[in-house]
């Protein structure tokens, strides 16, 4: 199947779907269902045919009438043994098991142990997979007269812009070795990961495969970064991706850039993007990485004690994606401004305003009370809200997080941070920031902070400085000290029931420590980096210091028209290349040519492995438009993220 753009790459595998489900009952895993409904949602497949979708767990059977069943799964060890429970509960005839995952990589770990290098390297993993699955289908359903398919369908992406992808199944995908920063040896390949960190890289590697099959590109690679370096050479030698790229006829360029080399920008609290606020205040959809869930109790009738769980109203969502208006909408959310966004939802909530408020051409400012005006005005009309039910969940959603107790809390993280740059800047080695945030940490609930947040401008600061700045030992002993002492106390905001975290003092010193080596591997992440390591640079305006983050530099140089090196940005086969040229120029006496540029495709897809930012986001796409040049750029990653969630992956809590 060809898709024209990484848009049209998820529409094309989901139409293959709705091709699939007439009569069936279908059971999809959770990160299929948040591709759904990037797609459309439930009723996509009610319309398709479905004659039921429920989700993949080993507690739902179907209908005994029911005889199709489709399971659309990451085909996981796991999952495996959910559709087997599923079928032997049900009385199925006919099953269908479409894999999101490439078949070579579910070959390679449904026979994890023996050697089955030889098929691999046939290239017939895919086709021996394929038999693998269908006979253990057979076995469960357990009858003579069955049928079984298995195909695979690679669904794995959503596009909350025509130039912005993420990838849910592949969220708690990060750069990490076996939960450590940095890898025990230098001589790193796949197998000194652990068998799961193997399988992570696969699959990622595997979806990036998929992409670049559907859109018909054969990519030059690029990585910067050690995790990345892994993906990359997955990408470059596994025998599907050789065989792909000996068909695909467009020339792309594949950049890969691991997360954890700049953690700045994912921790600031200081965002303007609309999406970033609303990503940070409001809580998920529920199963959900990417959109939120919307407290619907303005316009509805119902009482709603504790949203979002409160049962009796389920929340609201921000992407609609039949809602052409709604999904406009959310592209702005990311791209433009505050004010701009307030003045885009006024100008559409105005066409549906039953009190008739002031044109939008008449008010000088639009403030969430003036979104809130025109939403309330709409309760109990199910007939405007059944119309408009997409611009109303989005209106809703900002008067939510602009109004909420929780942004001025945003705003004195700002201001922190703000006042550690200027420290940093100032002071460099003297710096008494370490100091100032364990008094901070001391005082928090007088100024209503969470330790998350303060952790997570911890983390901002360490992955700041960098090996440029040096923090006394008398400092780090004290923040040590003091953080022991806010985990005990906050231990159950902190940790989950189910972390196995007992949380004893003697328990917290540890956690502490652990926190505290964290952030000193993290400090020295760009130490091998010959460009970008610094992200502190002397304002343009020639006063003080700001934060240019190492992807924001990186841009910036790839679309420059003078083309200066990128000396970080390794080039996946340079050294082999590089040392056979240098042998043929000994014969041939031929000046050897220019090092390879990602701009010299018309494709460029960025992906950054641990999460971008919708601010991020924007940035680099203005730098790609401002820029002048011609070439198609994508950005893609693993998934949005906040402050306190990148903390989180960071520190491994």
């Amino acid at each position: 199947m060809a898709a024209a753009s990484i848009k049209e790459f998820g529409k094309v595998w989901w139409s293959e779907v709705y091709n699939r489900i007439i009569g069936a009952a279908v059971f999809l895993d959770d990160y299929s269902a948040e591709c759904l409904h990037w797609d459309g949602g439930l009723l996509n497949l009610m319309y398709g045919g479905a004659v039921s979708v429920k989700n993949l767990s080993p507690f739902e059977v179907a209908s005994k009438d029911h005889k199709k069943a489709v399971f659309i799964s990451q085909s996981t060890s796991t999952q495996l043994r959910t559709i087997r429970e599923i079928i032997k509960h049900s009385d199925f005839s006919h099953c269908m098991l479409i894999s999101t995952v490439s078949l070579d990589v579910v070959y390679l770990e449904l026979n994890e142990g023996k050697d089955v290098s030889d098929v691999v390297a046939a290239g017939k993993a895919p086709t021996e997979a394929t038999k693998q699955l269908e006979g253990m289908l057979l076995e469960w359903i357990g009858k003579q007269q069955s049928a079984v398919e298995v195909v695979h369908l690679p669904l794995f992406t959503i596009c909350p812009t025509n130039i912005v992808f993420l990838t849910p199944p592949y969220q708690n995908v990060y750069p990490l070795y076996d939960g450590k920063l940095t890898p025990d040896s230098s001589a790193l390949d796949l197998y000194s990961l652990s068998r799961d960190g193997r399988s992570q890289v696969r699959r990622l590697a595997s979806g990036l495969n998929s992409l670049m099959d559907s859109m018909n590109l054969r990519e030059d690679i690029f990585y910067m970064g050690t995790y990345s370096s892994l993906v990359a050479g997955v990408l470059e030698n596994s025998p599907v991706c050789l065989a792909r790229r000996k068909t695909c006829s467009n020339p792309a360029s594949l950049i890969i850039v691991d997360r954890t080399l700049d953690l700045c920008a994912v921790t600031s609290h200081s965002m303007e993007s609309v999406l970033d606020k609303i990503m940070t205040v409001l809580p998920r959809f529920p199963g959900h990485s990417t959109d939120v869930a919307v407290d619907m109790s303005p316009v509805c009738e119902a009482n709603v004690i504790n949203h979002p769980d409160d049962v009796q109203l389920p929340p609201g969502c921000l992407f609609h994606a039949h809602d052409d208006s709604s999904v406009q909408t959310f592209d702005h959310m990311i791209n433009k401004s505050q004010k701009e966004v307030l003045f885009d939802l006024y100008n559409k909530l105005s066409k549906i305003d039953v009190q008739k408020s002031p044109s939008p051409k008449t008010l000088l400012k639009v403030t969430p009370q003036s979104l809130e005006k025109i939403v309330s005005a709409s309760k109990g009309n199910y007939d405007v809200i059944e119309k408009h039910m997409g611009i109303l969940q989005q209106a809703l959603a900002v008067v939510h997080t602009l109004k909420s107790p929780k942004r001025a809390q945003l705003e004195l993280l700002q201001n922190l941070e703000r006042q550690v740059l200027q420290s940093l800047a100032a002071s460099r080695d003297s710096t008494s920031v370490l100091h100032q945030i364990s008094h901070l940490i001391k005082t928090r609930k007088d100024r209503h902070l969470s330790l998350e947040s303060l952790l997570a401008l911890i983390v901002h600061v360490y992955s700041l400085t960098g090996t440029e700045v040096s923090f006394s030992k008398q400092h780090e002993s004290s923040l040590a000290e003091t953080l022991s002492v806010a985990i005990f106390e906050d231990h159950k905001t902190l940790f989950s029931p189910d972390s196995g975290y007992m949380c004893s003092p003697e328990q917290c010193d540890e956690i502490s420590k652990k926190i505290m080596g964290r952030l000193k591997e993290m400090a020295l992440m760009r130490k091998n980096l010959q460009k970008y390591g610094s992200v502190l640079k002397p304002c343009e305006t020639g006063a003080g210091h700001e934060y240019r983050g190492v992807l924001q530099q990186m841009v910036n140089d790839l679309v420059d028209t003078e083309r200066p090196e990128l000396p970080d940005l390794r080039h996946r086969n340079e050294g082999l290349k590089d040392l056979l040229r240098s042998g043929l120029n000994i014969l041939t006496s031929k000046k050897s040519r220019s090092t390879k540029h990602p701009l010299d495709n018309p494709t460029v897809i960025i992906f950054v492995v641990g999460g971008v930012t919708g601010e991020e986001c924007k940035a680099i796409h203005r730098s790609v438009i401002t820029s002048g040049v011609d070439n198609a750029v994508f950005i893609g990653s693993t998934k949005f993220v906040t402050p306190v969630e990148a903390m989180r992956d960071v520190l491994d809590l």
